[in-house]
C-alpha cells in the first residue's frame, strides 16, 4: 500500500463525518502496523490519520458494498446512534473496483490494558471466566460494577434496536468494557451489523456458545434479544456458559424480576426487549 497526500485528508473527513460514505482506494493507504488477524480479515493501524483502522477482508469473504454504504450512512440523521459506543464503519476501501475493506475508528484507549507485557483489548471474556495467572494485574469489577456493565450493554442493544439495527453475531471478542471512569462498554466489528430485514454487509457465523437455540433461518431483533439475555445474565453471574434455560431450572438464583425475564427469553417471539432488562436492573429509563 502506497500513500498520497490527499488520502489522509479523505480519511480524516471519513472519521469526522459519520453518516457519509467515504470511498478510498487501497493504493492510497499506508499501514503502520498489523494489530489483529481474524476470521473475516486483518486489521491494520494506519499511518494517517490517527485513530483510524483498516479492516482488510480475506479473499473468501463476501462483501456487499451497497449494504456497507447503508450501514455507514445510518448514523447521519440519528443522533443517539451517532454517539453510541461502537466502532461504526466510516468508509469503504476499494481495489480494482472491488470492495476489499472498511475503515473503522479504533477503540478508545481506556478499553485496552497491558497483560503479560502486551496490549490487550478489555474483551467481555475477562468478565466471564475465573481469574487466570496472566490476568493477575487486571482489575475486575465489583458486583455493583458488574451490574453497571450489564446495564451499559443492555443500553447499547436498546439504542441499536431502536434504530433498526440488528447485531447478529455476539461474542466475547467484539464487546469491550472498562472501569476507567465508571462502568462503560464499546462494540467492535460493527461492519457485521445489519439493518433489520436486510442482508449483512459482511456475513459472519454465529460464535459458538452464543447462538439462538431456536435456530431461525434469519437473524432478527428477536434472535438478538436472546443474545441480549445471554450477555446480561453472563455479566451479572460471571459465567461464560449460563443460559436463560439454566436460570429457568433454578441453577443460578436471581431476583424474581430477572428470573421472569429469563423465562420469557427462552420463548421465540416473546423475548423481552432491552427496556425490560433495564427496568429489572434498576437503570434510569
Amino acid at each position: 500500500m502506497s500513500t498520497e497526500r490527499a488520502a489522509g485528508s479523505r480519511l480524516a473527513n471519513a472519521e469526522r463525518q459519520r453518516g457519509h460514505v467515504a470511498d478510498v482506494a487501497l493504493a492510497d493507504l499506508t499501514a503502520a502496523a498489523k494489530i489483529a488477524d481474524g476470521g473475516q480479515g486483518r486489521v491494520f493501524r494506519l499511518a494517517s490519520p490517527p485513530g483510524v483502522l483498516l479492516k482488510l477482508y480475506h479473499r473468501g469473504v463476501t462483501v456487499l458494498p451497497e449494504e456497507l454504504g447503508r450501514l455507514i450512512d445510518l448514523p447521519g440523521d440519528r443522533r443517539d446512534l451517532g454517539v453510541a459506543p461502537v466502532a461504526w464503519p466510516v468508509g469503504r476501501v476499494f481495489d480494482d473496483g472491488r470492495c476489499v475493506g472498511s475503515l473503522v475508528p479504533e477503540a478508545p484507549a481506556e478499553f485496552a490494558t497491558s497483560l503479560a507485557g502486551r496490549r490487550r483489548l478489555l474483551e467481555l471474556q475477562f468478565l466471564l471466566y475465573p481469574r487466570r495467572a496472566m490476568w493477575a494485574d487486571l482489575v475486575l469489577p465489583t458486583d455493583t460494577e458488574r451490574r453497571g456493565l450489564a446495564v451499559a450493554y443492555v443500553e447499547l442493544f436498546r439504542v441499536l434496536h431502536g434504530n433498526g439495527v440488528v447485531v447478529g453475531d455476539v461474542s466475547m471478542r467484539n464487546l469491550l468494557w472498562t472501569l476507567a471512569t465508571g462502568p462503560a462498554v464499546f462494540a467492535i466489528d460493527c461492519d457485521g451489523f445489519r439493518l433489520a430485514g436486510r442482508p449483512p454487509a459482511v456475513r459472519s457465523v454465529d460464535t459458538a456458545g452464543w447462538t439462538d437455540p431456536a435456530r431461525p433461518p434469519e437473524v432478527t431483533v428477536d434472535t438478538d434479544r436472546y443474545k441480549l439475555a445471554l450477555v446480561a445474565l453472563r455479566v451479572l453471574l460471571g459465567n461464560h456458559e449460563v443460559t436463560p434455560e439454566d436460570v429457568c431450572r433454578g441453577a443460578f438464583p436471581l431476583d424474581p424480576e430477572l428470573t421472569a425475564l429469563a423465562r420469557h427469553a427462552v420463548r421465540p417471539g416473546r423475548r423481552p426487549p432491552a427496556e425490560c432488562w433495564l427496568g429489572a436492573l434498576g437503570a434510569d429509563l
